[in-house]
């Protein structure tokens, strides 16, 4: 598969890649950014034209359903630049599902966002996490497409990437790791021909389109894969502990 395809998705859509540790998430996100040239917006400077991703620059202005239900809109005007795509790496540090009803609760906009970003600030929101059942639901059911890294071999002399992935257009599909449909639908019997494509029928119904692809491309990122250690590291707060007193007994 060209990667010219991938990029494709990323601009007529908002793209969600899931994957276990080392299968190159982040890999393939950031290859995508430096190929396209474009200023984008993220928690990861990948290189080329980033802005720091900051959640309430993209506030809607804190409007939500209640607000456009009312009429009385606050006023919002997208602050970085027209067509700047976001993306966010490890979303399920930053929007976790297991707290849904605090980001329910606190960011109550964000999904707003996510449903108008193509009109109020012309741009695409993309996300990768580990397991997409991580990741809030109000975001990652807004995805068009599911890319589903499976396996990723890097050949540093060369500088070069093979990536095993599979591509989806549904999110149930994603969540259960459906494999592709595995029978054709060409066959020289009439009577069997038409029962392939009654079982591909049903198949792309239930589980949508499912596309195993191999990747070979060449690396141009350099992001750093160790960025949340270093910004751990490099952090000014500090948390204080109270130590606790030991009691101590005479026998």
């Amino acid at each position: 598969m060209r990667f010219k395809k991938i990029i494709r998705m990323f601009e007529n859509g908002n793209v969600c890649i899931t994957g276990l540790r080392g299968t190159g998430k982040d890999l393939l996100m950031s290859n995508v950014v430096v190929r396209r040239k474009d200023p984008y917006v993220s928690n990861i400077d990948y290189g080329g034209f980033f802005a720091p991703l900051d959640f309430d620059k993209i506030s809607l202005g804190e409007n939500t359903y209640q607000e456009f239900i009312s009429g009385k809109v606050f006023h919002y005007e997208f602050p970085y630049a027209r067509g700047s795509d976001i993306y966010i790496s490890d979303v399920g540090v930053y929007l976790p599902s297991q707290y849904c009803n605090e980001l329910n609760r606190d960011y109550k906009y964000l999904p707003s966002y996510m449903a108008l970003s193509r009109q109020v600030s012309h741009n695409n929101f993309h996300i990768n996490v580990q397991n997409l059942n991580r990741a809030w639901d109000k975001i990652r059911e807004q995805s068009d497409i599911y890319i589903r890294c499976r396996k990723c071999f890097y050949i540093p002399f060369v500088n070069i990437v093979l990536q095993l992935i599979t591509v989806y257009d549904k999110y149930e599909s994603c969540v259960n790791r459906v494999s592709p449909c595995r029978i054709s639908g060409f066959s020289l019997n009439p009577v069997a021909r038409s029962q392939a494509q009654t079982y591909i029928d049903n198949f792309f119904n239930t589980h949508g389109s499912v596309k195993n692809r191999i990747l070979i491309y060449r690396n141009k990122s350099k992001y750093d894969t160790y960025h949340f250690e270093k910004l751990l590291k490099e952090a000014k707060n500090e948390k204080k502990v109270k130590n606790a007193s030991v009691k101590t007994s005479r026998v």
